[in-house]
């Protein structure tokens, strides 16, 4: 058993300052709980019922295109994961033969946005990830429709997570990628002999930042690297010598750069170059220089001969359909193809009615496997049907509690973590680049149903369910929204951080009304936003960061975590809090009532991560009321990926529903007080409907009848 110690003296132990009167007459209190450890041992199982598997299903991902012998037709690679990683299943389409046939991995090759080159020596040389980020390389072969994985040896050094291909001027396969220092790597391949040639590391280093090449380029002597990006630095390095060169670098933030393959030579494009206003330039790469396009009508500095002497020969591309491409929970998929003889064919103006193979379209059908999805979010919906969320962008399901039934909806654009109801509508936010969608429960899931023509209803157009509105990286600058909350001003508020351009994070709003977005990202510049609650009515916008290392500003790393306050009234931060000293961040936060709003953090007065804090803040005095020592450990991890089969969230009997070691709890805002409610195999995600708890966090939807205070 532990004592739990009075609330002054929590704050001290832990080195905390106590604020002025938090411990006044009236204050916020916490219980004082000795046999809680005891409790805790002695709970008794929760029957949890399996309501079964609402999403089984498989991520399309990337089409190859390999051409076949002769230079008439492709062989199409449709590649198939269940989650990053495998194991994977590639769907063999011969456009020449009409034959299909499915190549199965096992888990381990990262199939995910992976570059393809076809060679002059007729194959297609894939780049896959492996194990820690290294890259491999894989080669199919159309002449025999077989692919071989790992085909060619390569240096460990060579690492994603992006990883671009090319084929230079010369005929040699080019990769590059981030290297272990932190500065960019490359590697020559030579489909003529197998023989490799490593190079790296080049370039500067991006340290405490990681190494992006977003892409590569090669001319007769020279690679060219994107190397980012934060900041950004144009690579070029000799391949006779191994010596490199940093032509240029642009600004820490807001700064791009790409180059370009073209047969004779090279290209770059950048912005907010050093040294310029910040305009785009455009730059012809030759010999290991960067010379200034001044023309868009300029000819190269090249010379290119007529006709051009290509060094693969690619035959004219056919359409291709994705509307079918997704199976179903039965794995069956369709891709459709026209080849650009039919389409010509086709009428110019068909019938609205008019079927696919009327149009000159064709199809390949074949099955792949299907998984069960582990459910990662669920929410309630104002109708009292419940919102799941599955995970590897496998979309979202309803689940009708009065009828037990749950429907798969379909799958949109978005990796789902933050969602905010607001106006009888659900706002969802994630990843990439933090894209805003509007979903109505009330109205039939339309995103990504296919249409005439073999296309599929983009996630923006107005007759998508859920429609995509924006981007709030555009206004925070994030990547990834982790947290969500309600404003009274009527705003959808969202918090996140950056990836890749620094990992800054930042705060954006939606307002429904005028149909703006707004958000800064500058206070959060060694602060990551890892939580959002609601206080006083959505009057407070409570932020919970993490803190980090400043890349962009170059402001000091703090101690400890905070807790920011953001006035809806007033429109701007009006308070900052750090509930714990020395605490990586200031951990999973929720409002309870009032201002008041219930926090738990890590402990780091106590070596080992043995125990944790749990915290009461006020928003509207920013004052910490109390802070009290739990002999367990935080369950998640801060700053972590936020996919963890638990909660922390405020149910509808005003108290906090968590997890302590498996063990499903309550805790009273009044006093802090927990409640052991019982055993579960697991935890999860918590939702209720009616006096039922609903728990997310494997792939069967779980139900524990009659202990919802609902």
């Amino acid at each position: 058993m532990s004592r739990v110690m009075p609330a002054a003296t929590l704050l001290l132990a832990a080195g905390l300052a106590l604020p002025a009167g938090a411990l006044a007459a009236g204050a916020w209190k916490p219980a004082d709980q000795p046999d809680l450890a005891d409790r805790l041992a002695r709970a008794a199982d929760l029957k949890v019922e399996e309501l079964g598997v609402p999403v089984s299903s498989v991520r399309a991902g990337m089409l190859l295109w390999a051409p076949n012998p002769g230079g008439k037709t492709y062989d199409l690679l449709q590649i198939y994961f269940p989650q990053y990683g495998g194991p994977n299943t590639i769907a063999v389409m011969d456009l020449g033969s009409g034959q299909v046939k499915t190549v199965q991995t096992e888990r381990g090759p990262n199939f995910h946005l992976c570059p393809a080159v076809a060679a002059p020596d007729g194959k297609l040389y894939i780049s896959i990830l492996g194990p820690r980020l290294r890259q491999q390389v894989c080669i199919y072969d159309p002449a025999r429709n077989e692919l071989a994985l790992q085909a060619l040896p390569v240096p460990e050094d060579l690492l994603g997570e992006t990883h671009p291909m090319t084929l230079g001027t010369d005929g040699r396969i080019y990769m590059a990628g981030g290297h272990p220092s932190k500065a960019a790597a490359a590697l020559q391949i030579d489909p003529a002999t197998g023989k490799t040639a490593f190079y790296g590391p080049v370039g500067p280093s991006h340290e405490p930042s990681d190494c992006w090449a977003y892409s590569v380029a090669a001319d007769d002597t020279h690679i060219y690297i994107s190397s980012g990006k934060v900041p950004w630095h144009l690579v070029a390095v000799d391949r006779g010598t191994g010596k490199w060169e940093t032509l240029l670098t642009t600004e820490r933030v807001g700064g791009t750069l790409g180059v370009g393959q073209f047969r004779y030579g090279c290209t770059a494009s950048a912005r907010k170059v050093v040294g310029t206003s910040g305009e785009k330039i455009d730059y012809w790469l030759r010999g290991g220089r960067a010379v200034v396009r001044k023309d868009p009508r300029e000819p190269p500095p090249w010379d290119e001969p007529r006709p051009a002497r290509q060094l693969v020969d690619l035959p004219p591309r056919p359409e291709v359909s994705p509307a079918k491409v997704e199976p179903g929970p039965d794995g069956r998929a369709e891709l459709w193809y026209r080849t650009p003889e039919a389409r010509a064919a086709a009428p110019a103006r068909p019938p609205a009615d008019a079927s696919l193979e009327s149009l000159g379209w064709k199809v390949f059908r074949y099955q792949v496997p299907t998984y069960p999805q582990a459910i990662y979010r669920l929410t309630e919906l104002p109708d009292g049907r419940l919102l799941g969320t599955a995970g590897a962008y496998q979309g979202n399901f309803v689940f009708d509690p009065a009828r037990g039934r749950a429907e798969h909806l379909g799958k949109c654009h978005l990796s789902h973590y933050a969602t905010a109801v607001l106006g009888g509508k659900i706002y969802m936010s994630g990843y990439p680049n933090s894209p805003l969608y509007v979903y109505d429960p009330q109205k039939p899931w339309t995103a990504g149903a296919g249409e005439a023509g073999g296309r599929t209803l983009d996630d923006a157009d107005p007759r998508s369910n859920p429609r995509r509105l924006l981007y709030m990286s555009e206004h925070a600058g994030t990547h990834k929204m982790y947290g969500a909350a309600a404003g009274a001003d009527g705003r959808a508020y969202f918090g996140g951080q950056w990836i890749r351009n620094g990992a800054a994070g930042g705060l954006a709003w939606y307002d429904p009304k005028t149909e703006k977005a707004g958000g800064f990202w500058e206070a959060f510049s060694n602060y990551q936003v890892t939580h959002l609650a609601a206080a006083d009515r959505g009057r407070y916008i409570v932020i919970s960061t993490r803190r980090i290392e400043d890349t962009l500003l170059g402001k000091p790393k703090p101690r400890q975590g905070k807790l920011f306050v953001f006035d809806t009234q007033a429109g701007r931060i009006v308070r900052e809090a750090e509930p714990a000293a020395d605490a990586k961040g200031a951990g999973h936060i929720v409002g309870v009532a009032g201002s008041r709003v219930l926090g738990w953090t890590e402990n780091p007065a106590e070596a080992g991560g043995k125990s944790s804090i749990l915290y009461g803040f006020d928003a509207a005095t920013g004052s910490v009321e109390f802070a009290r020592t739990l002999p367990w450990p935080l369950p998640a991890a801060i700053g972590s990926n936020q996919q963890e089969a638990w909660d922390f969230r405020l149910g509808p009997d005003g108290r906090v529903w968590t997890f302590i070691e498996n063990r499903l709890v309550r805790i009273d805002p009044k006093d802090a007080a927990v409640e052991v409610l019982g055993k579960v195999p697991r935890g999860g995600r918590i939702a209720f409907a009616g006096n039922d708890v609903y728990l997310s966090g494997e792939p069967a939807l779980r139900r524990i009848r009659g202990i919802g205070g609902g």
